[in-house]
């Protein structure tokens, strides 16, 4: 064929072709640069990310721990019920830490120590044995011989959460339990310790079991996978979701040791849920579930915690037990079939029972009342986000005994006294404080055990009626112009005050005693004798002494204030009949011991505060008015119910129309403030010798409250005086006396003084009758 004639080719035929590979190479080389960029952005991530960990993790807060020692006023059934909360267990033999037995009066058992704020609490073998409501003795083993004090663990109350609602106890490997660390591999991930992130055979391994099942029986996602899937992604079950979740756990794998990566995966699991907070990590879970540290937990135990991954609502062994022992047993066969238990380790465990708590423990739910004073008291230093995030460790003063049976005592009680012409519910409020320290132990802001609505105790702020006249008193004796035994006038008056209406006071009863004693005013709450002696004292000086007593607001210069139109919180209440039991040393009342890092260090410590504000001697005068108050006074009904607590101190309160029933006392180790009234301000239709006294009463009963021992001053002398003062002009009459306490210098005027009159053995006899 001639070359001329042939058929010509399209010019452009070749070109495009190759020009059309051209563009598919480039495009692959494209997205082989952006699969590149983003396996580079996902490495960069993940290496930063990680190294960066740190949970959020909630403030934990600690009741007053128990202290146990020889003559302390503990009960075994006190110890006892303080173990089992702990999640300690009854046994007949102790054998590891968190057990105890009981045996007669004796309880023994194995503490399991603990980090406070002032150093570490050893684990401990002790016995302790009881002779009724004290502690007679308490000894270890031959090696400690006589224990001289112990300090259990503290109990958790509540946590400040952070706001993903995520909570957890972070744990090193180290400190994991070998069993727990093997379950977990063995059901979850068994090539954990050889794969490289991403496990192909346990892939084809779990598709072949799902297969032979009819269902999924198995995952194939590694312990590396799950991690990258809590800590970064989110749950949208697409292609690229899989294959990143893959590429992360391939960088993760890649910078990061196997160790490294399982301990974050022990400490970021979830576990469990108890309404907005959510359970993760395997040290909360044990805690959650059994009350107990993972290293106390048997086998059977850690393999039930080693099953929840797969399913923790599924799971649940507090609400589908059956399920829960099911899938415990599944990780027990895999912990045989894989050689980390023997068999008869695995028919033990496979036969244990389900040991779990009955329900979740309480969190931030139990005592409202006294957190929402800790909250006030943590304000002052922390802010709210280092509350929720930073896993501090808070200790208070509350203690479970008080609280728990002021709580269970405090609804009957209230129901006892309930009036059917009170035209709403009755409700309550009470403070409880340590006499010395001013640590408050208990609080209550309504009837109703664990109340979380408005908190009474710290924001009911109502007129304290009577509660006031110890303050009237004390300003009057501290001045050097009054004793006990001075004379005052209990009759009607009628007083002005500038840009106020006339004022005339009257007595409860209406009754009018003329010419009293100053003590016997206060015993008998007597309102005319008070504003008598509070005129002469002056209103300045009363408003003072409330101050130095510890009421932090002004006081109202209007008379009516001697009678109690003051208003007050009843924690503020407690403040000053606190400065009282403490003999005229004022400590401010606290609810916060110290504060720690999570692991421990030590960030602020609030120790105890006191300074004195009145002299001992006038406070010793005081506080013989104020026994008398049970002895002779308005509390007279309580004495039968308290006769083996006797003496105490203590001082009634109503106002005006009933619509508020008071009272305040104290003993050697306790002050109690009770307050009942309606929220409407309505009649409550009781005083406070009818109301809150008998409530205060069944309380402090319950609660052994101690008798009230005070040693008097040295410069304190015990004078008789008649035992009623001199009226209308008559003689004296020293037939009758009684014995009074004086200071050198204030002693009895002459017209009421016996001191000299009778043979030394009358007087004697006179002196002794009284006690």
């Amino acid at each position: 064929m001639n070359p001329s004639t042939r058929r010509a080719q399209p010019p452009s035929s070749l070109p495009r072709a190759n020009q059309g590979f051209a563009w598919v190479w480039s495009l692959l080389g494209l997205a082989m640069l952006a699969f590149a960029a983003w396996c580079v952005k996902i490495d960069y991530e993940i290496r930063r990310d990680f190294e960066a960990l740190q949970w959020e993790l909630p403030a934990r807060i600690y009741a007053r721990p128990l202290e146990i020692y020889a003559g302390a006023h503990v009960s075994a059934a006190q110890l006892t019920d303080q173990l089992r909360r702990l999640g300690y267990r009854e046994s007949s033999e102790l054998r590891n830490p968190g057990e105890f037995q009981t045996s007669g009066n004796r309880v023994s058992l194995w503490t399991r120590g603990f980090e406070f704020w002032d150093g570490a609490e050893p684990s401990l073998y002790v016995n302790v044995e009881f002779d009724g409501n004290r502690i007679r003795e308490m000894w270890g083993d031959q090696r400690t011989g006589m224990v001289p004090l112990v300090r259990l663990e503290p109990a958790e109350i509540a946590l400040i959460n952070p706001g993903n609602g995520e909570d957890r106890v972070p744990i090193s490997l180290e400190d994991v339990p070998p069993d727990l660390v093997e379950a977990i591999i063995a059901v979850e991930d068994q090539r954990f310790y050889s794969h490289f992130g991403v496990d192909p055979i346990g892939i084809l391994r779990a598709l072949v079991a799902n297969l032979r099942a009819g269902e999924i029986v198995q995952g194939g996602s590694t312990l590396t996978q799950q991690l990258v899937k809590n800590l970064y992604l989110n749950r949208e079950q697409t292609l690229r979701r899989k294959a990143e979740e893959a590429l992360m756990a391939l960088a993760l794998e890649l910078h990061f040791s196997k160790d490294e990566i399982l301990t974050a995966y022990l400490n970021e699991v979830f576990l469990g849920q108890q309404g907005n907070r959510a359970i993760h990590g395997f040290a909360l879970a044990a805690e959650f579930y059994f009350s107990r540290s993972l290293d106390e937990l048997s086998l059977d135990e850690l393999a039930l915690l080693a099953g929840l991954p797969r399913g923790a609502s599924y799971y649940n062994p507090m609400r589908f037990p059956e399920r829960a022992v099911e899938r415990r047993n599944v990780v027990l066969a895999r912990m045989l079939s894989q050689g980390y238990i023997s068999a008869p380790d695995h028919e033990d465990a496979r036969a244990a029972p389900l040991r779990v708590n009955a329900r979740a423990p309480r969190q931030n739910a139990g005592y409202p009342a006294f957190m929402e004073l800790v909250r006030q008291d943590l304000a002052r230093d922390y802010d709210a986000e280092a509350l929720r995030t930073e896993g501090l460790r808070i200790f208070t003063t509350l203690d479970l005994h008080v609280q728990n049976t002021m709580e269970a005592t405090l609804e009957e009680a209230v129901k006892a006294v309930e009036r059917p012409v009170s035209e709403g519910k009755l409700e309550a409020a009470v403070v409880i404080t340590d006499a010395v320290t001013g640590e408050v132990r208990a609080v209550a802001g309504g009837r109703q055990r664990g109340y979380a609505g408005f908190n009474r105790a710290l924001n009911a702020v109502r007129p304290i009626g009577s509660l006031v006249k110890p303050a009237v008193y004390l300003a009057a004796l501290e001045s050097g112009r009054f004793t006990l035994a001075s004379v005052l006038s209990d009759r009607p008056v009628t007083l002005q005050s500038r840009g106020a209406p006339a004022w005339s006071p009257s007595n409860y009863d209406d009754k009018i005693f003329g010419d009293v004693y100053l003590h016997d005013a206060l015993e008998r709450s007597m309102n005319l004798a008070t504003v008598d002696l509070g005129m002469q004292v002056g209103l300045d000086k009363v408003g003072e002494m409330l101050g130095r007593l510890g009421f932090e607001r002004e006081v109202p210069q209007f008379p009516s204030v001697l009678l109690g139109s003051v208003d007050m919180a009843p924690v503020e209440v407690a403040q000053l009949y606190q400065t009282l039991a403490g003999n005229g040393f004022r400590s401010p009342l606290r609810t916060v011991e110290a504060v720690t890092t999570p692991t421990g260090e030590p960030l602020e410590r609030y120790g105890i505060e006191t300074e004195q504000v009145v002299d001992t001697a006038s406070m010793y005068l005081l506080e013989y008015a104020l026994q008398g108050v049970f002895e002779r006074g308005t509390a007279q009904t309580a004495r039968n119910r308290l006769d083996a607590s006797l003496p105490l101190a203590g001082k009634t309160g109503t106002t005006n129309d009933l619509r508020d029933s008071w009272f305040a006392g104290y003993g050697d180790d306790l002050v109690g403030v009770v307050w009942l009234g309606n929220d409407d301000n309505s009649d409550t239709g009781l005083t406070g010798a009818t109301g809150a006294l008998r409530v205060w009463t069944d309380i402090m009963r319950a609660l052994d409250i101690q008798p009230r021992l005070t040693i008097p001053p040295a410069n304190v002398v015990w004078q008789s005086v008649a035992l009623g003062p001199v009226r209308d002009g008559a003689q004296r009459d020293c037939r009758l006396t009684t014995s009074l306490p004086f200071l050198p210098g204030r002693l009895p005027d002459p017209a009421v003084n016996c001191e000299d009159d009778g043979s030394f053995m009358d007087r004697l006899f006179n002196r002794f009758g009284d006690f």
